[in-house]
């Protein structure tokens, strides 16, 4: 069995995902948390000059969607076939255009003008792939998005989801009710449900 390290500020972030498929193979690897005083020096240090890196018996691999898809393959959590796969990806794909839809919101300083924002982007852009999303788990039959159990497309819309509601409110996700249980669903599976509970507590 391969060592792992992932090494990513101390935050969720861009290293979560990768994090919750870890919880949920009930495999082991090292959390490697640096602190932002930490980056200057070890900037150079790093594929790409950014984080998440993961390295595998030393051997390193760089951007967050890499990671996070090479440790599903590891653990048979990315589809059971190229289809499974193809449909991870699908789902996955729409939770980065979510990401990136929200994406200005960080940058607005002023209030009044964020709250307008936030309320534009989601009535223009988010609830168009919510919709497509829920109706997604609809399709194949609302419990799992891919297969018959839970899979890397499961956990990445576990974390969308959740900044989705943290970004647009409570109520994001009202209108959207497969979405709404499968979300709980999958926070209350055990090793994930472990995983939070004992995650280091943090602002991002």
């Amino acid at each position: 069995m391969p060592t792992y390290k992932l090494i990513y500020f101390n935050g969720r972030g861009r290293a979560e995902v990768a994090r919750y498929v870890f919880a949920l193979a009930g495999a082991e690897y090292e959390d490697h948390r640096i602190e932002f005083s930490e980056w200057a020096a070890l900037k150079p240090t790093m594929p790409a000059g950014a984080l998440p890196v993961l390295e595998v018996d030393g051997a390193r691999i760089a951007q967050s969607h890499a990671i996070a898809r090479y440790v599903a393959r590891e653990f048979n959590l990315a589809g059971d076939n190229n289809l499974e796969m193809a449909q991870c990806d699908q789902v996955l794909e729409t939770l980065v255009d979510i990401s990136n839809d929200a994406a200005p919101i960080g940058s607005e300083k002023d209030e009044t003008k964020k709250a307008e924002l936030k309320k534009s982007i989601f009535q223009d852009k988010i609830k168009t792939k919510l919709q497509y999303l829920d109706n997604f788990l609809a399709a194949n039959g609302g419990e799992f998005f891919v297969g018959k159990k839970f899979t890397l497309a499961d956990v990445g819309a576990l974390f969308r989801l959740d900044r989705v509601i943290g970004d647009f409110g409570d109520d994001a996700l009202n209108n959207f009710p497969k979405l709404a249980v499968h979300r709980e669903k999958v926070s209350k599976e055990p090793k994930i449900a472990a995983w939070i509970e004992k995650r280091p507590k943090t602002n991002f």
